[in-house]
């Protein structure tokens, strides 16, 4: 999907560089040679009257915004883009009804054109920053609601409510937030968390909008209703980001608004000077090239340029920011404190050893465990569900009963063997089970985690050793931030943290939300500017104090609520490119703005000595902002925004499923 400008622009610019060209040509061969005074005026008429009607078509919103703004009292672009446009208009004016001096009609159509092509390429990056968003919010807008009746009738999202049941088909995208309740399916996550191989999802597990079902049909029950979808909040928080100005783009503002009145003392000083000297048309004459060149529109195109390609690159990589304010924010950050569990550590433990009683079926027991655990919510129950056959037949399961405090117990029919199952803690076990067996079999490294022992009848036939485990990032991450220059540690509720043994991290245990929000207040006032990064409702507070705060996408409500910004992505690295990203885009936002201000500087002090003709200050002018946007949307390509995004295939036979139940599939 192409980003989308709006014809009236283009056609906008077009006419009004058909005009400025046209113009220019004619108006520097009458000042040059001037004709007779009756041809004099009807080319003075036909200049006046181009010049007029491309200010109408195409320059209105330059007038309206320099207006607008100024009866808020305050100082923008539009206003010196105003400026110049109405001394060219009325000193051009006045060499027409007085018969003598040069005219400069021409301008009016070069400062439209500049101003309308600023608009076009600001325009394009917004479209860019909101493509990708908007394609998916319009992608998952409809669904197939099925009736208490059974009956199927296509609906929009917005009127699903809580309990509906939607039936989506093999390659169909998921249209609500809920749960499966029939069949199961491979489905792919990518548009919402980065992460490019599918999951399996089965009866009972949670699914989100702007997700992708790859096989099998499947009916999910909504959690919420069709309006209030984690896709909607997301794509909420990319629009508002572009409505909220960085303090990088208010710093170019604050350089507008002492700019401005520099630009007219100079210009008055210069018609003064130039008046005394050689008569009012020379020093009209270099005033006018004053204003022309001095137009700091280069600094208005700096800014946002940056600002929307840093957003839609962070969004590329799995980073959602709710406004442009989080890029200085987190380009500023020198420390970073983590949460642990959920954040350092993956949200639900995972199998770290399996072991059998001589002589059993090892693939039946993780079979039969497996379909079992399908009937479990609880994190260790999802673990090791799944073990459940995908492409095999499944093994009867039922007479389910939980035992409180304790596991599961249930009948189960295997290829034609009944099967009496328990699985749980040592509370399963019978007098005589043989669990001490099993419990030498454990690998030595692996020896502390939750013991869940399963049972065939009275005798332990298996024993799983399940631990809290560290994302597969976190070390590249330390390393990448240390790189960078920033310290870490970890902030964790937890009283012990064995996970983190073998990092080099500090790490304080047993805080309460308040003490965590102390820990960031006294990094503060020790110079620290701290970037958070948590997923708990317990580290909401601790957010809510530090310089900037990054809330883990899986994590809950209220630590999303309270962070500038979304982590989609499951690899941490990406805090890491965050603030690479940042930092190189508020570095090269004020090169562009420092390169602005000295080339509009030195073009002021050749305008005022008499050294620039005004249609060359114009088109100096022009230069300055085209060098400008060129830098900038070299930047923008070193951050890869708009490289097309890897895709994964799938191919048959390999698949390969990991204890977490990830299906991985070989490129």
């Amino acid at each position: 999907m192409a980003p989308v400008t709006r014809p009236g622009e283009w056609l906008r610019l077009g006419l009004a560089a058909v005009v400025a060209a046209q113009s220019m040509v004619l108006g520097m061969a009458i000042n040059l040679t001037p004709p007779g005074p009756g041809v004099r005026l009807w080319i003075h008429i036909v200049l006046a009257v181009s010049a007029l009607a491309v200010f109408l078509l195409a320059g209105l919103p330059i007038a309206r915004a320099a207006l607008g703004e100024l009866r808020r009292g305050r100082i923008v672009v539009e206003q010196l883009f105003l400026l110049g446009i109405a001394g060219a208009f009325l000193a051009s004016l006045q060499s027409t009804f007085v018969g003598s001096g040069s005219v400069y009609y021409e301008v009016v159509a070069v400062l439209v054109a500049i101003y309308t092509l600023g608009t076009v390429l600001g325009d394009r990056r917004r479209s860019e920053l909101l493509r990708a968003v908007e394609a998916l919010g319009a992608e998952f807008s409809r669904c197939t609601r099925i009736s208490c009746c059974g009956e199927r009738q296509e609906i929009p999202v917005a009127e699903v409510r809580t309990g509906d049941r939607v039936l989506v088909r093999p390659g169909d995208g998921i249209p609500v937030d809920g749960r499966l309740v029939e069949g199961e399916a491979l489905v792919r996550e990518s548009a919402l968390n980065g992460e490019p191989y599918p999951v399996v999802r089965r009866s009972g597990d949670a699914v989100l909008a702007g997700s992708h079902l790859l096989d099998g049909a499947v009916v999910i029950e909504a959690t919420v209703p069709g309006g209030e979808r984690r896709l909607d909040s997301l794509l909420g928080a990319v629009r508002e980001a572009r409505l909220h100005p960085a303090p990088v783009q208010r710093e170019a503002d604050r350089i507008v608004a002492w700019f401005l009145p520099v630009v007219l003392a100079v210009a008055a000083g210069t018609w003064i000077y130039w008046t005394r000297q050689a008569g009012w048309g020379v020093g009209t004459f270099h005033a006018l090239a004053v204003l022309l060149v001095a137009c700091p529109c280069a600094m208005g195109l700096a800014t946002p340029i940056g600002v929307w390609s840093a957003l839609a690159a962070l969004a590329r990589r799995g980073l959602v920011c709710r406004s442009g304010e989080m890029i200085e924010r987190i380009a500023r950050c020198d420390f970073v404190v983590f949460d642990k569990t959920g954040t350092l550590s993956e949200e639900e433990p995972g199998i770290v050893d399996f072991v059998t009683a001589p002589g059993v079926d090892r693939g039946m027991v993780r079979r039969i465990a497996g379909a079992v655990e399908l009937f479990s919510n609880h994190p260790i129950g999802r673990a090791l569900a799944a073990w459940a056959p995908l492409a095999e037949a499944m093994p009867s399961v039922d007479s389910v009963r939980m035992l409180p405090g304790i596991g599961l117990e249930a009948r189960v029919v295997d290829r034609g063997e009944v099967v009496a199952v328990r699985l749980g803690n040592s509370g399963v076990l019978g007098p005589g089970a043989g669990a001490g067996v099993l419990e030498v079999m454990l690998h030595r490294d692996a020896a502390q985690g939750q013991r869940v022992y399963i049972c065939f009848g009275d005798r332990v036939v298996g024993l799983v050793l399940l631990r809290e485990r560290l994302r597969e990032s976190v070390p590249a991450v330390l390393d990448r931030l240390r790189a960078l220059g920033m310290r870490a540690e970890v902030l964790t509720g937890d009283r012990t943290a064995p996970v983190l043994a073998d990092l080099a991290l500090p790490v304080a245990t047993g805080l309460s939300p308040e003490a965590k929000a102390a820990r960031v207040v006294a990094l503060a006032g020790e110079g620290r500017r701290v970037l958070f990064v948590g997923d708990g409702i317990n580290d909401a507070p601790a957010m809510e104090r530090a310089e900037a705060a990054i809330a883990v996408g899986s994590g809950a409500e209220l630590a999303r609520e309270s962070a500038g910004a979304i982590l989609l992505a499951p690899d941490l690295e990406t805090v890491a490119e965050a603030v690479t990203v940042c930092r190189s885009t508020v570095r090269a936002i004020r090169g562009n703005l420092l390169f602005a201000a000295a080339y509009n500087t030195a073009g002021i002090g050749l305008a005022a000595s008499g050294l620039l003709h005004p249609v060359a200050a114009a088109l100096v002018m022009f230069l300055s902002s085209g060098t400008v946007t060129w830098r900038a949307l070299r930047h923008t390509r070193k951050l890869g925004v708009g490289e097309p995004e890897a895709q994964v295939g799938l191919s048959e036979g390999e698949m390969v499923v990991s204890g977490a139940g990830e299906v991985r599939v070989a490129a």
